[in-house]
């Protein structure tokens, strides 16, 4: 676990109530698909931000309903399946939502691990994937990143885009810093409540350098 830790640290430390089944993990893979050719559009580095988030925040919410959920899951849930509709444009303020359900959700994990609730088998299972899909949510952030911090070192080039990509080359440094800190904790408690991690874990092994 705590080598784990570390190499997701390495990789980034040089930044500075729906129902379970309602959560459909399988389509957070492409959701967060990183940008594969070289020259990319703003327009598609952006739209892979949108998605990278969106499956990030939908991680989140699948450990919140994990860990015994909260007021105001099934309004966040609304909001993001709102989001995952692919091609819809992406502006700041799509990715400035994203950004605030990823705080509101954040600290409410924060919440519940300090509460240090037992899971019963149905919530190990669930969380399970939810830890899964989290740190996968991190790894393609941190891809999508390289690409955005690309794109900025000429945003007079990025027309439309511009606004957009300056305020993702902001903002995602520090989500994934704080998402770093909330993978160590995580793995510590939901390990201790003998959630299986292996597959999460393996994952943390490909963030990106």
């Amino acid at each position: 676990m705590k080598k784990i830790a570390i190499s997701v640290f390495a990789a980034l430390s040089a930044l500075g109530a729906a129902p379970s089944h309602a959560v459909d993990f399988g389509k957070l893979a492409s959701l967060a698909k990183p940008n594969q050719a070289a020259g990319a559009s703003a327009a598609d580095v952006a739209r892979n931000t949108r998605n990278a988030l969106v499956a990030f925040a939908t991680a989140e919410l699948g450990l919140l309903e994990a860990l015994g959920g909260y007021e105001n899951l099934s309004a966040l849930r609304t909001q993001v399946e709102g989001m995952q509709k692919g091609d819809a444009g992406v502006n700041t303020a799509s990715l400035q939502a994203a950004v605030d359900i990823h705080k509101s959700a954040s600290v409410e994990i924060e919440k519940k691990i300090a509460g240090n609730a037992q899971l019963d088998a149905s919530q190990k299972k669930m969380a399970a994937k939810s830890m899964l899909a989290y740190v996968q949510g991190l790894v393609a952030t941190k891809q999508t990143l390289g690409s955005l911090q690309g794109l900025a070192r000429n945003p007079m080039s990025l027309g439309s885009d511009a606004g957009t990509v300056l305020f993702a080359v902001k903002e995602l440094p520090g989500m994934l810093s704080g998402g770093l800190s909330t993978t160590g904790t995580l793995f510590k408690y939901l390990g201790a409540n003998g959630v299986d991690l292996s597959e999460a874990k393996s994952a943390a092994d490909t963030m990106p350098k």
